[in-house]
């Protein structure tokens, strides 16, 4: 096992790519072009299929929870945005209405 560390933005066009046993491994390109900085993740060939399953599990799980928090921060983006619409056409309506209570 090596170590490193290595930062790179995710693009729209970002694909993933895996391959079944005995190579077991996951291929993510974050700019989908296939020809700048990727990720290639093997297993070694003498690892289990059960603790390659153990860690595809945990792999899966951990991208499930990334996504979900996307979703969920969109989401409350989303519902802002919305409120915020609905307070401005709601002041606009106030605006244009009669004042309430003077006498002319």
């Amino acid at each position: 096992m090596s170590n490193a560390q290595i930062t790179v933005f995710w693009e729209q066009k970002a694909d993933v790519h895996s391959s079944p046993p005995p190579l077991g491994s996951l291929y993510i390109d974050p700019s989908g072009m296939s020809d700048g900085v990727h990720l290639s993740l093997l297993f070694g060939s003498n690892t289990p299929l059960h603790e390659q399953v153990a860690v595809a599990d945990r792999v899966l799980a951990g991208v499930q929870r990334w996504r979900d928090g996307i979703v969920e921060r969109a989401e409350r983006q989303r519902t802002a945005e919305v409120e915020l619409a609905e307070a401005r056409a709601e002041i606009a309506r106030l605006k244009g209405a009669p004042d309430e209570g003077v006498d002319a």
